[in-house]
């Protein structure tokens, strides 16, 4: 695999309870209606109308295009309606590793387990399909949710990273670097 041949995916993938699929322009209207929540983190932070919305579906999908980031829409099968997003990004086939991240949930599904069921269509495709050897995680300092989240999938905190990230609440303390291998995965799973 290499990054021409990834980014030219229609990646689906689905479970009894989501399905994730590209993120695309047509998205936004079905995202917009659990938008505008400061409970949805970093992002909720940073997208506050319309115009903030249209602003990140613009960077989503020019970093796709970069091949920088791959956003993926997590749809629940239920209803066929959004619940959040997730990405692939900082990608190296040839050090057999990705980053998962830049994830939010709607309020309504946080705590509900829907992200570990995210998480684990994603890593089981990193690992399977992809034959990764490494999965990262990047998590600021504050968002202790998050932490607990992935720590709960079986990944483990590496360090911290000073002062590395300016968030939408201003200069970060520092964010938290996790990873799980493949021979941790498949020995949860």
């Amino acid at each position: 695999m290499n990054l021409d041949t990834f980014f030219a995916l229609e990646l689906i993938l689905e479970n009894q309870t989501v399905l994730l699929r590209p993120l695309t322009i047509q998205d936004i209207d079905s995202i917009e209606t659990i938008s505008y929540n400061k409970a949805l983190g970093e992002f909720g932070a940073r997208v506050k109308n319309r115009s903030d919305l249209e602003g990140y579906f613009d960077f989503c999908l020019n970093a796709k295009k970069t091949k920088e980031l791959y956003p993926l829409i997590i749809i629940n099968k239920e209803n066929n309606k959004p619940i959040g997003l997730t990405m692939f990004g900082n990608i190296s086939f040839s050090s057999k590793r990705l980053e998962i991240g830049w994830t939010w949930i709607g309020e309504k599904f946080q705590g509900t387990g829907i992200n570990a069921i995210c998480k684990a269509l994603l890593l089981d495709y990193c690992f399977d399909t992809l034959n990764l050897r490494r999965v990262e995680f990047k998590i600021d300092i504050r968002n202790i949710k998050s932490q607990k989240a992935v720590e709960k999938l079986g990944a483990v905190k590496e360090g911290l990273l000073r002062h590395y990230n300016i968030q939408s609440y201003g200069e970060s303390d520092g964010t938290y670097f996790y990873s799980i291998l493949k021979t941790e995965w498949k020995k949860s799973n």
